[in-house]
């Protein structure tokens, strides 16, 4: 992720003191618990939702920064190409033409990468053996250009986006700053496109697709 325009960053500042401030309670608190078990617990849980709002606001920030660039016509297939450079040469890009949009490139790569790397950890977590994931380009039916990411992994828990495009962080699982948020992120991209994410469930994996509007 790039970093935070000043007043974001300002911002993020600013509310990282009573953050702080309230993780430094939370030690008054737990030695004043003493042996006490329920109240222990309670400390402990506080703690550990402190924790995980620390490492949520930076992740949060990244997202809403988020802004286009100067818009031009972009070829999906050139996207993709970049995106795979950022990632994994092993992914496959598709053959045929594929449809262009208008848009910020930087965006659209940064969107495709994210969703390359879910769907590369999807493959490695399925074992050895799985194909590489591919990238295709296409128009849908009702007329829109969708950039498709199709994978041979775990598959997802669900294709609900409101269920998979979550903000969910434990203590510890966040790598530095802007990482752990890649469907976050792509949506945000996505919409700012005038387009979505579009997730499907398959028997031996899964696809999402970053679903945009046709370049007229």
């Amino acid at each position: 992720m790039p970093p935070l325009p000043a007043e974001l960053d300002r911002l993020l500042h600013d509310l990282r003191g009573p953050l702080n401030s309230a993780v430094m309670h939370v030690e008054v608190l737990r030695r004043a618990a003493g042996s006490d078990p329920a109240a222990k617990q309670s400390v402990d849980t506080l703690a550990d939702q402190l924790q995980r709002l620390a490492a949520m606001l930076p992740a949060v920030f990244d997202v809403v920064a988020l802004e286009l660039g100067t818009p031009g016509i972009v070829d999906l297939r050139d996207v993709a190409r970049a995106a795979r450079a950022e990632t994994d040469e092993s992914v496959v890009l598709a053959d045929g033409t594929w449809p262009t949009v208008i848009g910020d490139p930087r965006l659209l790569t940064m969107a495709t990468a994210h969703l390359l790397r879910n769907a590369l950890t999807s493959t490695r977590a399925a074992g050895a053996g799985r194909s590489a994931p591919r990238v295709s380009g296409d128009v849908t039916d009702d007329g829109h250009a969708a950039l498709r990411v199709r994978d041979w992994g775990v598959g997802l828990k669900s294709a609900n986006p409101k269920v998979l495009v979550r903000l969910g962080v434990s203590p510890g699982a966040l790598p530095p700053r802007g990482r752990g948020v890649g469907l976050l992120a792509s949506e945000r991209i996505a919409r700012l496109h005038g387009g979505t994410l579009a997730f499907r469930q398959l028997e031996d994996g899964a696809e999402v697709a970053l679903v945009l509007p046709l370049a007229k």
